[in-house]
């Protein structure tokens, strides 16, 4: 029989929502190698996720199958006062859908330190099982202590909790340096660094002029690429702001938000389906991110799955993934360096050669089918 590995998720994507479509990859990963999978993904009560069904099923490429199940559970919200019965309400969601439907797992595996990090600890104390946290958050919200992160520390006893873990999957050295230093976890919790992966069967490199010509892009014109959040913190301000010093660069702006990109020469600017990404980063010679906080940045990852030399911040949540083989990297609060760094790819073709070819290099340690494997290393479940 196989082992079953229970995946706590806050979101688990649906056809109008690629939400956490990177751990999806990973669940599909595992289950592909024998393991059987289950999702619990708990949605608030009351909110505008209601019609998602409460339990369905999903077949990979290979015939796998993996059930969710999409419990409701009432969050009071994370001030100090109520963040307690948030925490309590998660956890139950989670122990009664085990429980109704009869799971047996050997291991629970949580997405996240809030909540699915937490409701794994409790669940693995209380089943008498291993639970591990996969911890992907942002830098900045360990390093500053983040709400809600700071108050769950302080008022909810997280890192009584979390010590109750088998152990951490960290996405960066950084990020595992991070939980142990800002008081998350005790140094002796045992850690493992695996940096985010991508999925070979929908990222990888093809032939720039097929893509352009598929989506009516010029063919004989440098385009940067960007994906993620319109947000400050990824930096889409300073990428259009450092593109309006050139009136031969174009570019393709992939997602959204509250900051509107306002350069010249936009090809694209909005959102797309997961599996189109990949068209519109073939398309384009190189992708910037100038990102000031990342646990690992799956959008680099991807980028780098399609030789796209990269260019992003020099700060040490990077380290892992980007080095001077594959990128340039940049202070991303000086709009200067982005733009002095576009300008040396656009000119120096040998340069963005060998970036391109270091990228493709990389991204060989990189694939999701590897991560996997390292995962249920350390988790001894391999």
């Amino acid at each position: 029989m196989s082992k079953q590995i229970c995946f706590i998720l806050d979101w688990y994507p649906t056809k109008s929502n690629n939400g956490c479509v990177f751990a999806k990859h990973l669940i599909y990963a595992i289950a592909d190698k024998g393991f059987d999978c289950v999702v619990i993904a708990p949605r608030i009560k009351n909110s505008q996720n209601e019609n998602v069904p409460y339990k369905r099923e999903e077949t990979t490429d290979s015939g796998s199958t993996v059930r969710i199940f999409t419990p409701a559970y009432y969050h009071f919200s994370s001030r100090k006062q109520t963040i307690r019965l948030s925490m309590n309400s998660h956890f139950k969601a989670v122990m009664k859908t085990i429980k109704k439907e009869n799971l047996n797992p050997d291991a629970v595996y949580g997405h996240f330190i809030y909540q699915c990090g937490l409701t794994a600890a409790r669940a693995g104390e209380k089943l008498g099982i291993p639970s591990y946290c996969a911890c992907g958050e942002n830098s900045t919200r360990f390093a500053q202590g983040g709400q809600p992160y700071s108050t769950g520390l302080q008022y909810a006893g997280w890192k009584d909790i979390l010590s109750r873990l088998s152990g951490v999957i960290c996405v960066s050295s950084h990020n595992a340096e991070l939980i142990v230093k800002n008081g998350f976890v005790p140094s002796e919790m045992k850690t493992g660094v695996f940096p985010n992966g991508f999925n070979g069967k929908k990222f990888f490199s093809f032939d720039k002029s097929k893509a352009r010509r598929e989506l009516g892009f010029p063919d004989d014109k440098f385009i940067v690429a960007f994906t993620g959040d319109f947000s400050e913190r990824k930096g889409i301000d300073k990428l259009s702001h450092a593109l309006k010093s050139f009136d031969d660069v174009y570019s393709v702006f992939l997602g959204s938000g509250e900051i509107k990109p306002d350069c010249d020469n936009i090809l694209f600017c909005g959102s797309v389906p997961n599996d189109e990404v990949v068209k519109y980063l073939n398309a384009a010679d190189v992708f910037v991110l100038p990102t000031k906080g990342e646990g690992c940045c799956n959008a680099i990852v991807e980028a780098l799955a399609c030789g796209l030399p990269v260019i992003s911040s020099d700060l040490p949540f990077n380290d892992d993934i980007l080095d001077n083989t594959n990128s340039i990297r940049v202070d991303v609060s000086d709009v200067s360096q982005i733009e002095n760094a576009v300008n040396k790819l656009k000119t120096d073709e040998s340069l963005l050669h060998k970036l391109s070819k270091g990228a493709a290099d990389s991204a060989k340690n990189l694939n999701i089918n590897v991560r996997a494997e390292n995962i249920l290393k350390f988790m001894e479940l391999n």
